[in-house]
């Protein structure tokens, strides 16, 4: 694999300590799939799933170890993760509650989720705007509630000048 060099997302570091070495990881609507390389490059096994081809493609030229997965994940009926695969799987700046018992489902038992997207505050300071895309207050807990919650934060992120929620969470069952 080649070397990578880019910043990974901060609460990617916060999630380090509870990943067990070599997981097998699904970097979810994975867009240019810095979290994903980052951890890969940590030797970690990343599935990247996007619906941009051209994204995949370029994400392939660094890590030329990963499985790849070209998908539009806002179908209806909502698309279907494969059950009890993965050891961990990270979600940024991406929402499509229909995929939420799918990825629930994705995750082994003792998986973890690390999960960080916009909250409904960020509409009062620019995009994304569209209450579809936005959290509620708490909602990352009410859908993880099964989940030992190993981290969970709201508000205002300094760093990304944006209202964010971030989760990280390990699967009970």
């Amino acid at each position: 694999m080649m070397p990578i060099t880019h910043n990974s997302a901060t609460l990617l570091q916060y999630a380090l300590p509870y990943l067990k070495s070599n997981a097998d990881v699904l970097d979810l609507a994975c867009g240019g799939g810095r979290n994903g390389c980052y951890l890969a490059s940590l030797g970690h096994n990343v599935t990247y799933l996007d619906r941009n081809e051209q994204s995949l493609a370029t994400i392939k030229q660094q890590d030329n170890h990963g499985r790849f997965m070209c998908i539009d994940l806002e179908t209806t009926p909502p698309f279907e993760l494969p059950a009890n695969t993965f050891d961990v799987i990270i979600v940024f700046r991406y929402l499509h509650r229909p995929l939420i018992s799918s990825i629930i489902g994705a995750l082994k038992s003792g998986g973890v989720i690390v999960y960080e997207t916009f909250t409904h505050q960020q509409a009062t300071i620019g995009r994304p705007s569209n209450p579809d895309f936005l959290l509620t207050d708490n909602e990352l807990l009410q859908h993880f509630n099964k989940f030992e919650c190993l981290y969970d934060k709201q508000g205002f992120d300094e760093q990304q000048q944006a209202y964010i929620g971030q989760f990280i969470g390990r699967k009970l069952d």
